[in-house]
């Protein structure tokens, strides 16, 4: 079985009708799906600067609670200390939470699903763009 991350992009593209990724996630019968708090502290970003914030609050609880949760705690720790000093050291950072996500994908040894190119330059991270 495979075990995959969603990154913010990812899970984002949940909440808008229409999104082709929930009959893909479907259709992968062996593996199965997670969250982050990196992330889900960014979904919530979005949902309270949005114009529906009651509407889309309603809509990000539910998705919520279909999905396993990471945490952030000491082993993703330090693999964020070991990114972060990698990425710097190669002249590659990216953005902070990005590096936090990358984290959690390495230290639970999960897929990460995301759109974002800058992945790439996370040594040892496996990534997948879904959408």
């Amino acid at each position: 079985m495979t075990h995959y991350l969603l990154d913010t992009n990812h899970a984002g593209s949940l909440l808008r009708p229409n999104s082709a990724l929930p009959a893909k996630m479907l259709a992968a019968t062996d593996a199965d799906f997670g969250l982050c708090m990196p992330s889900i502290g960014e979904l919530w970003h979005m949902i309270f600067k949005s114009a529906q914030a009651a509407a889309n609050e309603r809509k990000l609880e539910a998705l919520l609670a279909q999905f396993v949760i990471y945490p952030f705690d000491q082993p993703e720790a330090k693999e964020f200390g070991r990114v972060v000093t990698e990425l710097r050291g190669v002249g590659r950072p990216i953005p902070a939470i990005d590096m936090q996500i990358a984290a959690v994908a390495l230290a639970n040894d999960l897929v990460l699903l995301t759109a974002d190119q800058h992945f790439n330059h996370v040594a040892r991270l496996r990534h997948e763009n879904w959408t």
